[in-house]
């Protein structure tokens, strides 16, 4: 994330100006990046380290900027900073001022290409992300990247309190905050131990899986949801012998804990587990990954350069998947660069 870290010229003398008046809108700038700093770093120590200013500074800063507006941007607790509700949205727009201060700087500098900060990336599994990240951090080499993995509802529930910029999830029904763009499609394949009764067997169906032990993946695992929801619609009644986490399940596969169904992008290569394909005659025994970021914020530099390199590595979604209305929006604002969605 980049922060300025010197005052600038002229904007001192202001920061005592309280809003209102006439002529453009005002707001000390100098307090917008103190509150910027502690919302980043999550503490007022570590703010000053970045502001190279002292603590008292970051503190008085952040308190005239809640005073001046009567608001409460921030609560201050025993283990650090925690943003209040009117703190994560200012966060979600001083990050795109920051943005622009640095592209500003980057024009002034004559390269204006050169992206820089932090951008905070969310997957469910680095399999979806890393060929994206890898292109990405090579054509960015002075953007840092913060990858972050768990389950989709967690990497959703990120992204709406700005915790992170983008991400590659499953399909959770996101409401209207979220611009969400087709990335990949995985099919779902039964992962059996070698000497299982079904290890042999090239197919199976919903149905043979009847009083199977199952492994189920814990949490808001989109996987789990769509098998869950295809095992009702047959009324094929398992067994769940353990829950556990992404980490754990071939394990417990390989193990004899029991069976379980997961995406093919989940599969690695070992010899003592198998990999049967599952009948699949109403079409839905898949998952899709999105590309995921807030609407509000899709057009900020950082995370409108990631949409733009994940473009090129989308793989398995429908040729006719629908552009979003956000999407077409952006992309005939003239916000972000040959997206081919």
């Amino acid at each position: 994330m980049t922060v300025v870290t010197a005052s600038i010229p002229g904007m001192d003398e202001q920061d005592d100006a309280q809003p209102g008046g006439e002529g453009l809108p005002y707001v000390s700038f100098n307090q917008l990046r103190s509150f910027h700093a502690v919302a980043i770093t999550g503490s007022v120590t570590a703010a000053a380290k970045l502001l190279h200013v002292g603590q008292p500074t970051v503190t008085t800063q952040l308190r005239q900027l809640e005073a001046a507006y009567k608001v409460e941007l921030a609560h201050r607790l025993p283990g650090g900073i925690q943003l209040t509700d009117t703190g994560r949205k200012l966060l979600a727009l001083t990050e795109k001022l920051f943005q622009v201060q640095s592209a500003a700087v980057d024009l002034l500098r004559g390269d204006p290409e050169l992206l820089r900060g932090t951008i905070r990336v969310g997957s469910v599994d680095p399999h979806f992300v890393m060929p994206a990240l890898t292109a990405f951090g090579t054509e960015n080499p002075r953007v840092d990247i913060d990858l972050t993995l768990n389950d989709s509802a967690t990497i959703a529930n990120k992204i709406a309190s700005c915790e992170l910029d983008v991400a590659v999830v499953g399909h959770l029904g996101l409401d209207g905050r979220y611009l969400s763009l087709p990335f990949s499609r995985q099919q779902m394949v039964l992962l059996v131990r070698y000497d299982h009764p079904l290890a042999d067997r090239d197919t199976v169906a919903l149905a043979d899986l009847a009083g199977e032990r199952l492994i189920m993946r814990k949490g808001g695992s989109t996987s789990r949801r769509v098998l869950v929801r295809a095992l009702e619609r047959e009324n094929v009644d398992v067994r769940v012998a353990l829950e556990v986490d992404r980490e754990g399940v071939v394990e417990a596969v390989r193990a004899g804990l029991g069976v379980t169904v997961a995406t093919t992008a989940e599969i690695a290569d070992d010899r003592g587990i198998r990999v049967i394909a599952l009948s699949d005659p109403a079409g839905d025994l898949h998952t899709d990954a999105f590309v995921v970021c807030l609407k509000a914020r899709a057009s900020a530099p950082l995370i409108n350069r990631f949409i733009t390199t994940a473009s090129r590595f989308r793989s398995g979604v429908p040729e006719q998947a629908p552009m979003s209305a956000a999407l077409r929006k952006v992309i005939d604002d003239g916000n972000t660069r040959a997206v081919a969605w």
